[in-house]
């Protein structure tokens, strides 16, 4: 029998839940800046965005001095070029080139580019256009490799010829998740990174440090709109291109974002892409889209129109521009040259020609580093490095503080997460056979139920008991799959009931008969799919998909009682990772007696330690932060001073 034939459940009830609550954050956010009236409340609410995206990546790493070697300088067409490396953090390496007229003399302004989704990173065909079509009118351009892309690829292993873990948008995600867990961002080292590109430009002889624009496409766009936020005084004008769209436009467009555009809590904040621009009113913007954007136009349009009253409001209200070019995703040749005639105007006070065609190099010809890495050239730090710090460092301060004090913090933080949401009445409505009114499997009787953990979130479970008998302990069982993976654990629930217990099969969110389809054949899935993008709209949202499966497993408790009995005694089985939300949800609720943990996750730390490990599913055990709380080791030691302490 399959309980998702009996059971009626909205098939999109996730992707619904997720689009309710953005919107309600959103139109609190439209409300704030509906609030802005004067140039007073415009300064305290760029503040508050600030301070919204600070908290978000967990602020940024301590700056040092930024050491930068000149590898190579040539000369190409009209331009002079060189290749450098910048040590923006002690043993951490990134690398550009700058490229600037041949026959420049005196200070130029100049821009700044960071660079799109692109393994090649700067030296990708697109992105050396732009920067010399930019450079051609005058300026002096650095173009940034980000984090794995260009010669910044992290996971190069001897005697292998392709990286581990593939550059660009899968290793961000890959080590993002392991900043997430240690309570950090990956964000933050994108940002620093930018930051120390701005500061070098300003060190520049040849660079007027008043005159400094950023642009970039894609993630480049991310990091522009990063900038933005995080040092629009560092930034003359900007011009972000294919990214700025609204919440809105790409909640409903269902695109997938790597973690370093996925910043925790701040859509729970109000934020929309509005923002973004608001922190540089009133400076010169201009949005660089295309009319066929993964990122909907109508998102930026949306945006514009948002935000122009503010740029009014300061009496600049021509310094606010859009320029759309007929084009899938890309920084075409028409926006390069646009944002070049912006540039040249905004900081030049001049408009500049539109070039026909420029010419790019060989990748190897901009080689900043002897062997094109920076980890096999130089033995650069990766990001893994910097979470492996961090967890030294907890270890650190939470062997200085006392057992108790600790199990508190954790309980604090558990109850923070789990009740994280607008608590909704319980109603149990029971599931009849068709004929005869009851379900049954061999010498077992079964009870369907369904209910709401919260309001939107369904949840379902099946009780089994041994037929006419009426058991005095219940058991919750949960795992990966729940009831449309019944058939792989009916043994061990035959087995409990023969023992005499009630077993109530739960279904929590995300799995089971109200995974929304989000899995295969009853199997989690990887990256960059329907169930990804569902949790990562619920960090930006302040949630998370442990946190929801928490407080879904608490309200099975409640259910369970209604046909066991108030006071009657209730443990957990889980199998796999979910006996990592039994175990937060027993410091939360003393009714959980005991928990049978089979086939148990030993670990979550071991994700953060290990450089190499198994993602899949991994937003299922992804609550940011919780290794500065606890590993499982110290939750099980939690939960048993608690019960012996009853």
């Amino acid at each position: 029998m399959s309980s998702s034939n009996i059971v009626s459940v909205n098939p999109n009830q996730l992707e619904i839940y997720a689009d309710s609550i953005t919107l309600d954050n959103l139109a609190q956010g439209d409300k704030a800046r509906d609030k802005i009236r004067d140039e007073a409340s415009l300064k305290r609410h760029q503040a508050a965005v600030k301070a919204s995206f600070e908290r978000a990546i967990c602020g940024l790493p301590n700056p040092g001095k930024v050491n930068t070697t000149i590898t190579n300088t040539f000369t190409t067409g009209n331009l002079i070029c060189e290749s450098l490396i910048l040590e923006t953090l002690p043993g951490y390496f990134a690398t550009a080139n700058i490229y600037k007229p041949a026959d420049a003399k005196g200070k130029l302004p100049a821009v700044l580019m960071v660079c799109g989704h692109s393994a090649q990173g700067r030296m990708e065909t697109v992105y050396q256009r732009v920067q010399r079509t930019i450079a051609s009118a005058g300026f002096v351009v650095m173009g940034l490799d980000p984090i794995g892309q260009g010669e910044r690829f992290s996971y190069l292993e001897d005697g292998r010829h392709i990286p581990a873990v593939a550059p660009c948008t899968n290793e961000h995600d890959y080590a993002g998740v392991q900043c997430l867990l240690a309570g950090v961002s990956i964000t933050r080292y994108f940002v620093h990174d930018g930051i120390c590109a701005l500061d070098y430009l300003a060190s520049r002889d040849d660079v007027d440090a008043d005159k400094i624009g950023v642009t970039g496409s894609s993630g480049g766009g991310t990091q522009t709109s990063m900038l933005m936020m995080a040092a629009p005084e560092k930034i003359a004008a900007a011009a972000p291109a294919t990214f700025i769209s609204d919440r809105k436009a790409i909640l409903y467009s269902r695109q997938a974002q790597d973690l370093e555009q996925i910043w925790p809590g701040m859509v729970k904040d109000g934020f929309d892409h509005a923002d973004i621009l608001a922190c540089m009113v009133p400076k010169p913007v201009m949005l660089l889209t295309v009319d066929s954007d993964f990122f909907p136009l109508e998102g930026a349009h949306r945006t514009i129109e948002k935000t122009k009253r503010l740029w009014e409001l300061s009496g600049s209200g021509d310094k606010l521009e859009i320029c759309t070019d007929t084009s899938g995703h890309a920084y075409t040749f028409t926006l390069a040259n646009a944002a070049a005639d912006f540039f040249s105007r905004a900081l030049k006070g001049v408009p500049c020609k539109a070039l026909e065609d420029m010419e790019t190099l060989e990748e190897e010809k901009l080689y900043a580093t002897k062997t094109g890495q920076v980890v096999t050239s130089l033995h650069s730090r990766i990001i893994h490095d910097f979470v492996l710090d961090e967890l030294q460092e907890i270890n650190e301060q939470n062997s200085k503080i006392n057992f108790e004090t600790r199990r508190i913090s954790a309980r604090n933080f558990i109850k923070t997460q789990a009740e994280n949401y607008k608590p909704y009445p319980l109603y149990i409505k029971q599931k009849y056979a068709p004929q005869n009114g009851e379900f049954s499997v061999y010498n077992l009787d079964m009870e369907l139920y369904t209910w709401y953990q919260q309001e939107g979130i369904h949840n379902f479970g099946i009780y089994f008991n041994k037929c006419s008998t009426k058991p005095s302990k219940t058991i919750i069982a949960v795992w990966d799959g729940g009831t449309t993976l019944l058939h792989k654990h009916l043994d061990e629930v035959m087995d409990l009931c023969e023992q005499g217990y009630g077993v109530f099969v739960v279904d929590l969110t995300g799995t089971g008969t109200v995974s929304d389809g989000l899995y295969n054949a009853g199997q989690p899935d990887y990256y960059y799919t329907r169930m990804n993008t569902f949790c990562t709209n619920l960090l930006v949202n302040g949630d998370n998909l442990p946190a929801m499966r928490v407080r879904g497993l608490i309200k099975a408790i409640d259910v369970a009682e209604s046909f066991a009995g108030k006071g009657a005694e209730i443990s957990v089985l889980t199998h796999g990772a979910f006996n990592l939300y039994a175990l937060m949800a027993k410091m939360m609720d003393a009714r959980i007696h005991h928990v049978d943990e089979r086939t148990p996750l030993e670990s979550v730390k071991k994700f953060a330690q290990r450089k190499y490990y198994n993602h899949n599913n991994i937003f299922a055990i992804l609550m940011p932060g919780m290794l500065r709380e606890f590993d499982l080791d110290e939750l099980r030691r939690f939960c048993d001073y608690q019960q012996k302490s009853k």
